[in-house]
């Protein structure tokens, strides 16, 4: 049977590598996020974009994702062929 300071151990190493992925993740989860924003703000102000963002994401949930295309092109004057390519990408 382990002792107690082997087990304390390996609950915090544990504990540490669980949090450590879990930051990673984040952290990689933002960086897409962010990727995806860029592409965007070629186009407009970051407030504008994080707005555009959300009403997009309602209109494909919605399952209208034809009338976000038209709302990215709209918007923001973009090709047609890369605003479908931005909107499936969100």
């Amino acid at each position: 049977m382990p002792s107690s300071g082997a087990l304390l151990s390996a609950v915090f190493v544990g504990s540490f590598v669980l949090i450590f992925f879990s930051l990673w993740i984040l952290f990689f989860v933002k960086l897409v996020q962010s990727f995806r924003q860029r592409r965007v703000l070629k186009y407009t102000d970051a407030v504008r974009a994080t707005e555009l963002v959300g009403c997009v994401r309602q209109l494909k949930v919605r399952g209208h994702e034809e009338q976000a295309i038209q709302l990215v092109q709209d918007e923001l004057a973009m090709p047609p062929k890369a605003a479908r390519s931005w909107v499936k990408s969100i």
